[in-house]
């Protein structure tokens, strides 16, 4: 059982994928290549909660996303 999702732990700092940024559905959001996760997920399947810079807040694939060092 892959347990990826255990990585996204509230408060670390991630970066988000550009693909995600400049979809259409997000291209009118204050988005920034880089969140703060705010809400973990449970399992593998769950978005993940982030607030970009702006503070706006977003729910988001785990896919798109990468933990910074």
């Amino acid at each position: 059982m892959n347990k990826g999702y255990q990585q996204f732990e509230q408060g670390k700092t991630v970066s988000v994928a550009e693909c995600y940024l400049t979809d259409e559905c997000t291209e009118h959001m204050d988005t920034s290549a880089t969140a703060t996760i705010v809400t973990e997920p449970s399992d593998d399947e769950e978005l993940v909660g982030i607030v970009y810079e702006s503070g706006e807040l977003d729910y988001v694939p785990q896919d798109i996303l990468e933990i910074n060092k």
